[in-house]
């Protein structure tokens, strides 16, 4: 009776072995499905992209929208980034005026770029330099939320610097860390934030702009974008500062 067969327990097991086998078929199916997802998103998320583009929306808060030289403010700017270095450009004034900050993460500097009227001139910024140029001080402290947002299709982190002055006790900064860039903000305000930073507000010359990341668009960059422009005369970081100061102060007078 102990080896007899058991037609209802022969079925059973027929059954499991039916029902594994589809699983067998299954398996790998559903790991190539998860492979391409995970691929499409890192592409998509740029969680592994060293390349690409990023533009920005900008705004002045502090600038009369009615005064009469609304009309030459930028609208745009543009960063190119590759693994160890950035450009962000921007153009006024209908391509009167332009900027193109060229940050060579490796070597320290920024090659700061001016044309206006006709007159184009570059600096090679150290850091030392930047720091008087963005009349910023170091911060107190650097304070990491738990709160996220997605910006041009990014999934961003908020930070707060808080400031030993009554005029700007802190700054919000909202910042990406999908993209790869190693120490991305030395040269500017923010060091401190570890990614790249998608929505913030700096002040240059006395002018507070705001600014937003709008689009973002992954893939490769022309290599001589991160390259100082051979049409500019080059000028001490002093000089520069100067034409900076007078050509924008037109805008806060």
């Amino acid at each position: 009776m102990g080896n007899a067969t058991n037609p209802t327990k022969n079925a059973y097991y027929a059954a499991i072995r039916r029902e594994m086998a589809k699983f067998r078929i299954f398996l790998p199916i559903a790991s190539l499905a998860v492979l391409v997802l995970a691929g499409c998103s890192r592409a998509m998320i740029g969680g592994a992209a060293q390349e690409g583009t990023i533009e920005f929306a900008m705004a002045f808060p502090e600038l009369d929208p009615n005064g009469l030289m609304a009309d030459m403010l930028p609208e745009k700017a543009v960063l190119s980034f590759n693994h160890d270095h950035q450009s962000m450009d921007l153009s006024a004034g209908m391509g009167v005026f332009k900027s193109s900050m060229v940050i060579n993460t490796p070597a320290q500097v920024v090659d700061y770029h001016m044309s206006v009227m006709g007159k184009s001139l570059v600096a090679a910024f150290k850091r030392r330099d930047m720091v008087a140029l963005n009349k910023t001080e170091a911060p107190l402290a650097v304070v990491y939320t738990a709160a996220r947002d997605t910006i041009a299709g990014l999934p961003c982190k908020q930070a707060y610097l808080v400031y030993d002055k009554l005029g700007s006790p802190e700054a919000e900064v909202w910042y990406t860390e999908e993209l790869d860039q190693e120490n991305p903000n030395w040269y500017g305000p923010y060091s401190e934030i570890p990614g790249v930073l998608m929505r913030y507000e700096v002040v240059q010359n006395n002018i507070r702009m705001r600014l937003e990341a709008t689009k973002v668009t992954l893939g490769p960059v022309d290599p001589a974008i991160f390259q100082k422009r051979p049409e500019h005369q080059e000028v001490s970081p002093e000089v520069l500062y100067g034409q900076l100061d007078e050509v924008l102060g037109a805008f806060t007078n």
